[in-house]
This record gives structure tokens, C-alpha cells and sequence, in this order.
């Protein structure tokens, strides 16, 4: 299991880069079209920034971090079963991005490490499932700390300069 763990942490960032990347100018070029078909989330991701989704994905990537090393460290199925239902999170997200380039028909920043990763996380999670005793309460407890984790990511994506001039 040691050689698998820090794959969740790399994979998460090789991941989020391409949405940092792309995101700004995914948003603003579909601006119409988000507008008319998802509001909700064209009213969330509008204010977001470069600079403050990069702070996000970097809170994101020292939690991810953080979760690998506890399992290395303490080696016990506790952590190891937070770190399998962490890396399902992040697998679960893939498919996720996978599915919102589908419903709007088009490229969105995410879909190509999306498409490449998804069945890499899949066969660490197949290979890491035989490693590890499974506690499924344990499992949704990593689960949980993905999903939780996601409200602050938010909050701070969208605190970044709203204007570079403003300085």
C-alpha cells in the first residue's frame, strides 16, 4: 500500500491543473450558455479567480497529502480505509466531470485528465481493495472529509483579486 498512497494527492493535482488552467476562460467564454442553462452554477463559478482556485486546489492537495501520510505513518486499516474512501471521492469526481461534459456537449477544463485518470483510480482502488481490510463506516468517513472539504475549497476559489488594477 505504501507504493499507492501519494497516487491520491498526484493524481488529484495532476487533475486540478487542468482545471486551473482552464477554468477563468472556460466560464467567460460560455458565459451565455451557462447563464441560460445552469445558473447556479454560472453564478458560483463566475467570481472565482485564478489565483483564488489555485489557493483552493492547494488547501484541496495539503488535506489529500495529509490523509496519504497519516496512512503511511500510523499503517493501520483506519487510515488506510479514510484513504480508500478518499481516493473513491476523487475517483467519483472524475466521473463526475465526465458526465457535466456530456450533459453540456462540449470540452469542459477537467474532461482530459478526467478521461485519463479514471481508470488509473480505478485500478489502484481494485489493486489497494485487496490490500486492505474494508470497514465500510471507515470508507465513508474519507468519503465525507472529500466532500466536506469541498465547502472551504469553494469559499476560497472565489476570494481572489477581482481586479489586478485595484492594487
Amino acid at each position: 500500500m505504501y507504493s499507492l498512497a501519494l497516487t491520491f494527492p498526484l493524481l488529484f493535482i495532476f487533475h486540478d491543473l487542468e482545471e486551473i488552467i482552464g477554468m477563468k476562460r472556460f466560464v467567460n467564454r460560455n458565459a451565455d450558455m451557462l447563464q441560460a442553462r445552469f445558473p447556479f452554477l454560472y453564478k458560483r463559478f463566475s467570481n472565482f479567480t485564478t489565483e483564488g482556485f489555485a489557493l483552493a486546489v492547494m488547501e484541496e492537495f495539503i488535506v489529500f497529502t495529509a490523509i496519504s501520510l497519516l496512512a503511511i505513518y500510523f499503517d493501520n486499516s483506519l487510515f488506510w480505509n479514510i484513504w480508500f474512501g478518499g481516493f473513491l471521492g476523487l475517483t467519483a469526481h472524475y466521473v463526475m466531470h465526465i458526465g457535466q461534459a456530456l450533459v453540456i456537449r462540449r470540452y469542459i477544463p477537467a474532461l482530459i485528465t478526467s478521461i485519463t485518470c479514471l481508470p488509473i483510480s480505478i485500478f489502484i482502488l481494485y489493486h489497494s481493495y485487496s490490500l486492505i481490510e474494508i470497514n465500510v463506516w471507515h470508507i465513508v468517513i474519507g468519503i465525507t472529509i472529500v466532500a466536506l472539504n469541498m465547502i472551504p475549497a469553494l469559499k476560497i476559489a472565489g476570494k481572489g483579486p477581482q481586479n489586478e488594477n485595484k492594487r
